[in-house]
């Protein structure tokens, strides 16, 4: 089962950065410059690599790296 790592990970391969680039607590919108589209398909993205699948009002109140990697560790529990 993939750890907090290797979500971090997954979420900087996907937006082409290093995993130390991304500080847990950085804002979505506003340090990692994600708009709706770019978050949409981040999701979709963790969604399908991990065989999850995200419910809408999970995904509305996601402020941080850290909200996403605690919902998708949330998800592979479920």
């Amino acid at each position: 089962m993939p750890n907090t790592n290797d979500i971090l990970e997954s979420i900087a391969e996907h937006l082409g950065l290093s995993p130390e680039d991304i500080d847990p607590k950085a804002l979505l919108r506003e340090d990692l410059n994600l708009g709706p589209v770019e978050l949409n398909d981040l999701l979709n993205f963790l969604s399908k690599k991990y065989d999850i699948i995200f419910e809408p009002e999970d995904t509305e109140n996601l402020k941080t790296a850290e909200d996403l990697i605690l919902l998708v560790e949330d998800n592979l529990i479920a």
